[in-house]
């Protein structure tokens, strides 16, 4: 069963990632929040999704690596939900949600699946296959699966891309509804999505990492608030200096 961890408690991450021996984040400290969601915001190529997979333990590709230190002396369970929903097609919504467990050799409880498929507002399709769904209800699925798995912290590698905008606002919305207390960990490049989920938020800059400002409202923030639209400007203009320092 995943924790509540007291606010004022945070996992630190730090240390360097390379690319084919040549620095991509350099020297980086990092402090995940616990019970809050943390953003990663930045643009392509400056090792945020490969930052994720570390903290994970999911292998790399062989042209990257890392000295990265993760001080987890609680000894905290991550989950991942990655770009895309990877559910397997030959299964259905229910027997995806619970895969990780059946390859763990893990009890299954079919009820406690069954609940939380129902809370995503999938009910009807518990024995559908992937084909037959929508990219909105493939993410659902994803989202009922990941609370399944019960992890103490959930990495989010950019959960939202493949998704139109109308779909894309009502999944982040019932996903926010249903971690709110959870502690998440997300990258994105979206600096309206950023802004949005946000209890904390980061920018890759001249590869290292560091906070930004946010509005004082709690999320989820209104997009059309004025002061999130400067901190929106805000961040477009630490990505343009991003680029300029790499071109």
């Amino acid at each position: 069963m995943s924790k509540i961890i007291k606010k004022n408690k945070s996992l630190n991450i730090n240390g360097s990632i390379y690319l084919n021996n040549k620095e991509l984040l350099n020297n980086i400290n990092l402090d995940i929040t616990l019970n809050k969601w943390n953003t990663l915001v930045g643009r392509s190529g400056t090792g945020k999704s490969t930052l994720l997979k570390i903290i994970a333990n999911i292998n790399i590709p062989k042209n990257f690596t890392n000295k990265i230190n993760i001080n987890n002396k609680y000894n905290y369970g991550f989950s991942l939900m990655a770009q895309d929903d990877l559910l397997l097609p030959w299964l259905t919504v229910l027997e995806n949600v619970v895969l990780g467990h059946r390859l763990r050799r893990e009890k299954v409880d079919l009820k406690k699946a069954t609940k939380l498929i129902k809370k995503v507002n999938l009910g009807q399709a518990l024995y559908s296959m992937p084909s037959t769904l929508s990219g909105g209800m493939r993410q659902r699925v994803a989202i009922a699966r990941t609370l399944y798995e019960d992890k103490d912290i959930i990495l989010m590698d950019e959960p939202f891309r493949s998704l139109d905008s109308i779909t894309k606002l009502k999944i982040q919305n019932l996903t926010y509804s249903l971690l709110k207390n959870k502690t998440i960990f997300m990258v994105t490049h979206d600096p309206i999505e950023a802004l949005t989920l946000s209890n904390n938020l980061y920018i890759t800059s001249n590869k290292g990492i560091k906070e930004l400002d946010l509005p004082s409202s709690s999320p989820i923030r209104q997009i059309n608030d004025k002061i999130l639209n400067k901190n929106y400007h805000k961040i477009l203009n630490e990505l343009e200096i991003g680029y300029n320092e790499n071109e």
